[in-house]
């Protein structure tokens, strides 16, 4: 279970990094990535790993799943708490992509990407270690999970998410009246990227996107921190001036 689990994060955060970096690679991703599941677990993917300490200034899918393979076991086998845990990986990967491709990418891009695997493997350590005391996903997307600190203008963010597009995410849809009863429901408190996963029962990767949009489009404000500490929370300009 730990194994096929580990696999698929190996994935995402192989895709990811391919994605971010060398979106052309993705055309053999599927193939290549295949390749490195019929070797996982096995002496080869030491040997992979290996490799990784010899900079090439390229990226290959097998070498890149190698190295999240192996630094993931490693960190799992560390006497550390989650967030060491994560901070071991995110050394790690920024080590193998800075020998790699040092110069050839902007900073924008390098730490958006070091910050997409920091939430991803967040998300992992913290299922290994205690998914079964988690509350329903269902439980948690009917409810707020922060308290009220405030009244909000609600006609000035309704019109701020005016132009938020609608986008289909599986079965369900995120569109601007759920995001509007979200962001109310908030009452200007902070909350954290699960509380938007659950209350959509979307993906970390889809729940992402949509909170850096509305980062960008000046609707919320982050708190400056990395990792699982990061918080987000409504824009002031949002807050009622009306209120008492």
């Amino acid at each position: 279970m730990i194994f096929e689990s580990r696999c698929r994060l190996v994935k995402t955060l192989t895709r990811l990094t391919l994605e971010t970096l060398l979106p052309e690679k993705l055309a053999t991703f599927e193939d290549e990535f295949a390749v490195f599941t019929l070797a996982g677990g096995t002496p080869q993917v030491g040997e992979q790993a290996r490799q990784l300490k010899t900079p090439d200034h390229t990226l290959d899918t097998t070498l890149v799943a190698g190295m999240f393979f192996q630094v993931l076991v490693e960190a799992e086998q560390l006497p550390a708490n989650t967030l060491e845990r994560v901070s071991y990986v995110r050394k790690q990967a920024k080590n193998y992509l800075v020998n790699r491709l040092a110069g050839q990418i902007s900073l924008t891009q390098f730490f958006r990407l070091l910050n997409l695997i920091d939430q991803y493997v967040q998300n992992y350590f913290s299922n290994l270690r205690g998914a079964w005391i988690r509350p329903p996903i269902e439980a948690l997307s009917q409810a707020a999970p922060f308290p009220a600190t405030g009244a909000i203008d609600t006609e000035s963010l309704r019109q701020a998410l005016a132009h938020f597009p609608r986008e289909s995410t599986g079965r369900r849809k995120l569109n601007r009246e759920r995001l509007l009863k979200f962001l109310l429901d908030t009452g200007g408190g902070w909350f954290k990227l699960l509380d938007f996963e659950n209350f959509f029962q979307v993906n970390k990767k889809t729940a992402w996107a949509y909170l850096n949009r509305l980062l960008e489009e000046g609707v919320l404000t982050h708190n400056g921190e990395k990792a699982n500490k990061v918080r987000y929370t409504l824009n002031s300009r949002f807050r009622d001036p009306g209120a008492t």
